[in-house]
């Protein structure tokens, strides 16, 4: 999918001011391509299709909470993750994280999947309710130059 001119203008703009400070309470949502319109028209709303589901019984874990991370290479790391397990490909561009700007209130660390939290750059968050569509920044599909240097940082760990 190709970005649209506005998508990569606000992408680079978070980017730069994320990178010199300038931007409080940037969040990361890992999600599916596909629902790049919808989240830039809707928002990022809980209770949709979950992304991850039991084995055997096929139900949801949490409660419909909607996810996030405090660091861009956890979620550029969980996308590839998530991009393997839906795809069986590493930035197949089939995967897509949102950035948003969200007041700290109603986010709570998630401590599910410690061994997936090892090495973590941030926090992982979740938080029962929604973000509103003026808060999405821009929504960018996972390349293959940002797992190599998500990665590349893990492991100067």
């Amino acid at each position: 999918m190709a970005w649209s001119d506005a998508a990569r203008e606000a992408a680079l703009a978070v980017r730069r001011a994320h990178m010199h400070g300038r931007v409080a309470n940037v969040l990361y949502h890992v999600t599916q391509t596909s629902k790049t319109k919808s989240i830039m028209k809707k928002g990022i709303a809980p209770f949709q299709t979950s992304n991850w589901v039991k084995a055997g019984s096929g139900e949801r874990y949490g409660g419909g909470e909607i996810f996030a991370f405090r660091a861009r290479q956890d979620a550029v790391r969980w996308a590839a993750k998530m991009d393997w397990a839906k795809n069986q490909k590493f930035a197949s561009g089939k995967i897509a994280i949102a950035i948003f700007k969200e007041p700290k209130r109603g986010w709570v660390k998630d401590t599910a999947d410690p061994l997936g939290q090892a090495g973590r750059a941030g926090n992982w968050l979740k938080k029962m309710g929604s973000v509103a569509p003026k808060n999405v920044r821009a929504v960018v599909p996972v390349s293959q130059a940002m797992v190599r240097k998500a990665t590349a940082k893990f492991n100067q760990r």
